[in-house]
């Protein structure tokens, strides 16, 4: 299968695994709000904050408040992978195609984005690490999220060696998807800041933690979901979008979202807290403010140039040049077998017989002889 197709089905078991536990947390939220339990507030305080008895003599007793953030990170983490793991799925289906070449070590990315949502279960608590957790615990954690860094390097490295070598084409799905590794190596990289306990006691709430995740969410998976229409977007309506444009749309989004996202890793490294609504009173971060100003215009111009993309997604949807059956020369079977853009049912009439993998760019299997011997075994596989 190709690895969009594996990516989306193991982005499947997570959702499917982790999306009860944030159904309970909010089921068990809702009835301590409505003074039916006190699951999470501890004795002798109410949602006032103020001790008072209730109608009917009730009030909270027992109730455990690290509990909400136990079962909320438990489903808030594995998420994170559920946004990312489709696009790494993603990126790969273009690069191997722009770069001619069959993906480099196939079941290692399998491997890899499994461990990646294995992984992704174990480390909720990573979140925690100011909570007050035994240290022995928090060393547990620590440990199991560097481990993330490990499948995640097999991707980055699989990656480069599809490209190693290859007859590369700088399409603009391609320089999205190359735009996505790039960043996905950054954010990686900072999560180990992260990931290390007496480092994430400093730089806990500050905006360092919002480079991060800006980094993995948007200048990572966003890239990557850009590419994907702009590659996928023939196949969704017959039409090509107007390359000119979003190269423009790429480079200005590309410059910005740095501009913008990189300069948070260097005001959170200087102390600079997340969700104040000013810091201007405070003498601590006034130094600060210059690069503040720079990340606010920067965002600004960074929204304003996603205008670029929709402009060019409406236009081309309806004025766009004509795509042909396969106009990127891939070869997976929907642009290989289905029309443009696919029907009711994908394929017309007999549904097409797969002899050969996803991916096969310059492989000794492609030689002449080879595709029609392969015909014969699935006909005589098909006992035909």
């Amino acid at each position: 299968m190709p690895l969009t197709t594996w990516a989306l089905f193991i982005t499947s078991i997570l959702a499917l695994l982790s999306t009860p536990v944030l159904a309970s947390a909010l089921t068990l939220n809702l009835l301590d709000h409505n003074r039916v339990t006190s699951f999470f507030l501890p004795g002798n305080w109410t949602l006032s904050k103020e001790i008072q008895l209730a109608e009917g003599g009730w009030a909270p007793n027992g109730g455990f408040p690290l509990l909400h953030q136990h079962l909320f990170w438990f489903y808030s983490h594995p998420a994170v992978y559920i946004m990312i793991l489709p696009t790494m799925g993603v990126a790969s289906d273009i690069i191997a195609t722009f770069a001619r070449k069959p993906v480099f070590g196939y079941r290692p990315m399998v491997y890899a984005i499994a461990g990646i949502a294995f992984l992704g279960f174990i480390v909720w608590a990573h979140h925690m690490f100011q909570s007050g957790m035994n240290p022995a615990l928090g060393m547990t954690f620590m440990i199991s999220t560097m481990f993330i860094a490990l499948p995640s390097a097999i991707k980055v490295f699989n990656w480069l060696g599809t490209l190693w070598g290859g007859n590369i084409t700088f399409t603009s799905p391609m320089l999205f998807a190359l735009s996505f590794v790039s960043m996905f190596i950054i954010g990686g990289l900072s999560g180990i800041f992260m990931a290390a306990t007496p480092v994430d006691m400093y730089i806990h709430d500050t905006y360092f933690i919002v480079a991060h995740i800006h980094y993995v969410v948007f200048c990572g998976t966003v890239m990557a979901i850009f590419g994907s229409i702009i590659y996928w977007f023939p196949k969704m309506y017959g039409t090509m979008m107007n390359e000119t444009l979003a190269k423009i749309h790429w480079f200005l989004t590309f410059v910005f979202m740095n501009l913008t996202f990189f300069a948070m890793h260097i005001i959170g490294i200087g102390g600079q807290p997340r969700r104040y609504a000013s810091l201007n009173k405070f003498e601590t971060f006034q130094h600060l403010q210059p690069m503040n100003v720079m990340i606010t215009v920067c965002a600004l111009i960074l929204g304003f140039s996603q205008i670029l993309f929709l402009i060019n997604f409406f236009y081309s949807m309806y004025w766009g040049k004509k795509a042909e059956q396969n106009p990127w020369k891939s070869n997976t079977l929907e642009w290989t077998d289905a029309p443009s853009p696919a029907g009711h049912g994908n394929w017309p009439g007999q549904v097409p017989t797969v002899y050969r993998p996803p991916y096969e760019y310059s492989s000794p299997e492609v030689a002449e002889d080879w595709l029609p011997q392969s015909k014969k075994l699935g006909a005589a596989a098909a006992g035909e």
